[in-house]
């Protein structure tokens, strides 16, 4: 398939470019982007045509496929013209600035025909696979909540600490995890409270974020992302009512620790609503016979997700990141943003 990748950043450099070269059934004919030193860089290194300008580009290229990487405040106007030039779209995350204007790429593209995916890599993790093994367990008993979290000290000074490029964690890395818990729970949105900040970033768009989603079908979901703090709180915590899981990372490698208890060997217990409490004891469980057990994350585990793109956009299979759960992400980020609730469709 003529594939033309649009952006040399971060992404499209370091993940997108190689990807696209190492996948069998993606031909690499082009790429866009208005440095002009990214522009030569690319094509001394992979022998490939070189845009300053995306629409001369499908003009002169007609690619079946575009993957577009350029900064979110770009993604609508790169996605659009592509889908009317007849191509595919690969779209990073997050889709777009706003939600009306992540329901416009998604309106056209179907209008047009084509096929559109967005690049949402945290659900292809060899943690997420990991957390999967861990709830169809069924150790946990009934999981009622999951925390992600997400810490560390950066004072972000780039384009992205930048509300008018369609920066800030809240869609930076609030996109993947949203992403990622729906994905692994199956959640259905119901309400959404979300708290953002601006702590030690050099922009105006928030490094600090907060965000509870209650469903209507499974656990709490909440994530908390913070680009302001110097200590880390833990990345996994699962809690069911029979136990919890939490990520463990060491010199061995990371795995998931499991503490549980298994329902046949509770002792028994009977509600006494007396007001006499027995023993003045607050602890009514006394001594539980609590297990352990570990399951391993290892990076063989992790889904390639350019297989996965091989398979929707060259292979006719299903998308791995349907358009409705993209759609899904953006309806949170956009409660977030304003304060107010979305109308789910």
């Amino acid at each position: 398939m003529k594939t033309a990748l649009i952006g040399l950043g971060r992404i499209g450099w370091q993940y997108h470019l190689p990807q696209i070269v190492k996948h069998e059934g993606f031909e690499l004919a082009a790429v866009v982007d208005t440095n002009p030193e990214r522009l030569r860089e690319a094509e001394v290194a992979y022998g490939i045509r070189g845009y300053a300008d995306a629409a001369e580009m499908l003009v002169k290229e007609a690619p079946e496929l575009v993957v577009v990487a350029s900064p979110t405040v770009f993604h609508r106007q790169h996605a659009m013209d592509a889908l009317r030039a007849g191509a595919h779209v690969f779209l990073d995350k997050p889709m777009a600035c706003s939600l009306s204007e992540a329901r416009e790429i998604v309106d056209r593209a179907r209008a047009c025909n084509r096929k559109l995916m967005v690049y949402q890599p945290h659900r292809a993790t060899a943690e997420a696979v990991a957390a999967r093994q861990v709830l169809e367990s069924g150790l946990l008993g009934r999981v009622y909540m999951i925390r992600r979290a997400s810490n560390g000290y950066n004072r972000r000074a780039d384009w992205q600490a930048f509300e008018k490029n369609g920066g800030g964690m809240l869609s930076n890395y609030g996109a993947h995890y949203i992403d990622q818990l729906l994905y692994l729970t199956g959640g259905v949105p119901e309400e959404v409270r979300c708290w953002r900040m601006r702590e030690v970033s050099l922009g105006d768009a928030d490094d600090v974020v907060k965000v509870i989603i209650r469903t209507a079908n499974g656990p709490l979901l909440d994530v908390d992302i913070s680009q302001a703090a110097a200590l880390s709180a833990e990345p996994w915590l699962l809690l069911g009512t029979l136990g919890a899981a939490k990520l463990e990372k060491t010199d061995e490698g990371a795995r998931f620790l499991v503490r549980y208890l298994k329902p046949d060997e509770l002792p028994p217990l009977e509600a006494d609503g007396c007001l006499l409490a027995k023993g003045r004891r607050y602890d009514q469980d006394g001594t539980l016979p609590w297990r352990s057990e570990r399951f391993p994350v290892r990076p063989d585990m992790a889904v390639d997700f350019y297989d996965r793109c091989r398979a929707y956009f060259i292979e006719g299979g299903a998308p791995f990141v349907p358009v409705e759960e993209t759609l899904r992400v953006m309806e949170i980020l956009e409660e977030c943003r304003t304060g107010a609730p979305v109308r789910r469709v």
